[in-house]
């Protein structure tokens, strides 16, 4: 599941549910989208958002039957249910909990006939792909999107200037996009000096000078466990490149099975690390981490794990923005 999907389960689990008119449709408000910073400093816009900037936009729709939801996530974790550990397929899910078909027609439906133009679909139905010039937005949703100088950083944002509306029976949960107070940024941008991690020692591992290795991982989280991993996969969903010898090295030099490593790259990335980028090195550690927790699988009949490289940037959360 991606890391979006799952932000927006999260979100339409925790969403009062939107009543709408069988009959006809009504204005549909949608609170939350105007920036709190925006009331809370005062912020005055300087200008308009040009009509012909393009913007992106993910509309969200709130599951159904969010009770029995609740229900079967407490029994999935319940020794004594039934229920334990019985998990849902994607697609039982989306039967069971999803926006329905219906919905998400409709909602396709609105975004055509307001000169959206829908750039991608999801097979949970939970979002819904689109783009339009920031004059159609406006239209599509009864706002006014301005810019404004942000408070902390040196850049401007734009922002709508009131919550927007949508003429439309479908419940709605968010629309992602209307704003980028917020964007998103590697925390490896700021990396701590090398004097500080130099004197940060932990002289306990079993591997060079002290340092950690995956098998001292396993042996404090896992101690005196006998299972082994035989028959599954482990897959790791990645945001850089790393280099392979980097994880042939690891290998080689802790006694490990050869690293078998099937790479999945998404949106055209090459998989190849980005020169003097710290990412890099998360990337190698994941990997060699699940190496090491595989160290004790039938060899012969261990299976590979699958790196997966996303290039598509989070969404900014919108205030949220606090």
């Amino acid at each position: 599941m991606g890391l979006i999907t799952f932000c927006w389960i999260v979100a339409a689990i925790l969403s009062i549910a939107i009543p709408t008119d069988s009959v006809a449709a009504e204005a549909q408000a949608l609170p939350g989208h105007v920036p709190t910073v925006v009331s809370r400093l005062h912020l005055q816009p300087f200008a308009r958002l040009p009509a012909s900037q393009r913007l992106n936009l993910a509309i969200g729709l709130p599951l159904h039957n969010r009770d029995t939801l609740t229900n079967l996530l407490r029994e999935i974790y319940d020794p004594a249910s039934p229920n334990c550990h019985r998990y849902l397929t994607p697609e039982q899910f989306t039967e069971q909990f999803g926006p329905t078909d219906q919905d998400y027609q409709s909602l396709i439906a609105f975004a055509k006939k307001h000169g959206l133009t829908v750039t991608g679909t999801h097979h949970n139905r939970m979002l819904l792909d689109v783009s339009a010039s920031a004059a159609t937005v406006e239209t599509a949703f009864s706002v006014r999107l301005q810019l404004y100088h942000h408070p902390t950083e040196n850049r401007t944002f734009y922002a709508p200037e009131q919550e927007p509306t949508l003429d439309s029976e479908v419940p709605v949960l968010h629309i992602e996009g209307l704003d980028n107070y917020l964007v998103p940024h590697p925390t490896s941008l700021n990396p701590p000096p090398l004097s500080d991690i130099a004197t940060n020692q932990p002289y306990a591992g079993s591997g060079l000078n002290g340092s950690f290795l995956g098998a001292d991982l396993r042996k404090a989280y896992l101690p005196g466990v006998l299972l082994t991993g035989t028959g599954q996969s482990v897959g790791l969903m990645e945001f850089a490149g790393y280099f392979t010898n980097d994880i042939a090295l690891y290998a080689r030099s802790n006694g490990l099975a050869g690293a078998n490593v099937t790479n999945v790259l998404i949106d055209g990335f090459s998989g190849a690390p980005i020169s003097n980028f710290i990412g890099q090195i998360e990337v190698a550690l994941d990997i060699a981490m699940e190496l090491e927790f595989r160290r004790w699988f039938d060899r012969r009949r261990a299976r590979p794990f699958a790196y997966v490289h996303q290039r598509r940037q989070l969404p900014a959360q919108s205030d949220r923005h606090k």
